[in-house]
């Protein structure tokens, strides 16, 4: 990854990259089972902070997978795979993991570990491709 100057239209793709893919994740592919799961009412109501929460977060995740490829040199394919195994398979579902088998939901374990894997793959890809 190039050191200078910052990427700002990479970042904002791979951040809006971030939010649109959890958006379908958690809604039209897997936004009933996983509302069942969690025990979430169908109302949308006051869900305007949240997504505005989730954008937000949407950039400090994208800025933190810039860092951490800028940080290992890392780029391409590879970049993207290797920043996948990292945060999106040992934290994401390492993380996932002790936190879904206490509460015992098997089924929420896959559907956000899964999502984990997508989006972190995405966000890296698009961040080590495009430079």
């Amino acid at each position: 990854m190039p050191s200078a100057p910052f990427p700002v239209l990479p970042y904002i793709v791979a951040s809006l990259a971030y939010f649109i893919i959890s958006d379908l994740w958690y809604m039209p592919l897997f936004g009933r089972a996983w509302s069942k799961e969690v025990g979430a009412q169908g109302s949308s109501k006051g869900m305007l902070p949240v997504l505005i929460g989730h954008f937000v977060s949407s950039f400090v995740f994208a800025l933190a997978v810039y860092f951490l490829l800028a940080f290992g040199n890392l780029s391409g394919m590879r970049g993207a795979l290797l920043m996948t195994l990292a945060l999106g398979l040992l934290f994401g579902v390492a993380s996932n993991a002790g936190k879904f088998l206490f509460q015992r939901k098997p089924r929420l374990f896959f559907i956000d570990s899964a999502f984990n894997l997508v989006a972190v793959f995405a966000v890296a890809l698009i961040l080590s491709l495009w430079h």
